[in-house]
């Protein structure tokens, strides 16, 4: 989505250019041009202390960040699990992974316009626990962990089977057009015009994780496997590349380990940020945060993936424990959602009280910080098409 919003841009802009440069056209149409009004946080709650979830935005116009919007526009809670959201045409669709849910509002007002039940669209064994959620070729597709179970042995250690599924439903009549199925624990996809790809986690039991690559007109997954693939949460396909980024896996010490950004390229799959436990791809660029459970210092880097070169994006001084990173792919702006420190234990974080934003422009510069829900753990930006003369 954000890969297509910014070539989206670059074609208007020569659209704009060859209108202004005719001068045998009396009459000029107006111009669309892609703009970005603001920013939602979807804010996770924290289920085990009964903090339901919510939906705080951050409005570029006035610079201030409002709170709990969806429950403030319709009246009740999205639940205690909204883990991921897009903004696709006029509309918004947020996952709620415990309530078995995408919420559909209308982008601006905010109002629900549909819940859609997942087991009741893809059936009881397909639509269990929808994760991750993206847009492209007119329809809407997420992940659900469907049929994948997880047990542990007598050494606590993970042991899964089944698999889980992807949807791709209508954006008009809500309706479910495709079933894809994908690998064990689906999280995060990406989707070009012809494939889909889909970062299976196995729930870190590290046994069978997978990047799906599942043909669109077949439905045929070709996964790709390996010793760099272990945890992945997320997927963004670059061309004829593609990138994960991967949480890694646990040492005898339960230390976290291996986790990075990786670059699949022909049967190549490497490192390319060897320490990343959060990503915003954007255009050109990869950012990241740092924070493997265990670790005593974090990172901010900003990757560029055609020339390689790697810096750190800024030093982390006015965040206490990133959880979230977005890049506003009209302007730039990279936003990163951290907890609060917890008042009752020093140096720990605040995980049921609510946490904040900080605003960075594209060098790194911290711009401004806004308050939002409690668990920060998805930035969505409302991007919208307007019109000028």
């Amino acid at each position: 989505m954000k890969k297509s919003l910014l070539t989206f841009a670059v074609m208007l802009t020569g659209a704009a250019l060859f209108t202004a440069c005719d001068d045998n056209d009396s009459t000029q149409e107006p111009v669309p041009i892609i703009v970005s009004n603001g920013a939602y946080i979807v804010c996770g709650g924290n289920q085990s202390a009964n903090v339901n979830g919510s939906l705080s935005y951050i409005d570029y116009a006035t610079g201030t960040a409002a709170q709990k919007v969806f429950y403030n526009n319709n009246g009740r809670e999205l639940g205690l699990t909204p883990n991921d959201a897009v903004v696709y045409g006029s509309k918004m669709y947020i996952v709620v992974t415990e309530e078995n849910t995408v919420e559909v509002v209308d982008a601006k007002t905010l109002r629900s316009v549909k819940q859609i039940k997942t087991p009741e669209l893809m059936g009881a064994d397909k639509g269990v626990a929808p994760r991750h959620i993206t847009a492209a070729n007119g329809l809407v597709y997420f992940t659900t962990y469907g049929g994948s179970t997880s047990t542990y042995d007598e050494n606590w250690n993970a042991v899964t089977s089944g698999n889980g599924y992807v949807a791709a439903i209508d954006t008009t009549t809500y309706s479910l057009k495709q079933t894809y199925t994908a690998g064990s624990f689906p999280e995060g996809l990406d989707v070009t015009s012809t494939t889909l790809y889909v970062a299976n986690s196995d729930y870190s039991a590290g046994s069978k994780p997978s990047i799906s690559v599942i043909n669109l007109s077949t439905g045929v997954d070709t996964p790709i496997t390996g010793e760099n693939i272990r945890n992945p949460q997320a997927v963004a396909a670059a061309g004829s590349d593609v990138f994960f980024l991967d949480w890694g896996l646990y040492d005898e010490n339960w230390m976290q380990v291996n986790a990075g950004v990786y670059r699949v390229s022909g049967s190549s799959v490497t490192a390319v940020i060897p320490n990343a436990t959060g990503w915003a791809p954007v255009g050109q660029t990869i950012y990241t945060f740092n924070t493997p459970y265990g670790a005593a210092t974090k990172e901010y880097q900003a990757y560029n993936i055609v020339t390689g070169a790697k810096q750190t994006f800024t030093d982390g001084a006015d965040i206490f424990q990133p959880n979230a990173i977005g890049a506003d792919p009209i302007t730039g702006h990279v936003f990163i959602a951290s907890y609060n420190e917890n008042p009752d234990r020093q140096g720990y974080a605040g995980y049921a009280i609510d946490g904040y934003v900080v605003e960075y422009d594209a060098t790194g510069k911290m711009l401004k910080k806004y308050a939002c829900g409690v668990g920060p753990n998805a930035i969505v930006f409302n991007t919208a098409i307007e019109y000028i003369q």
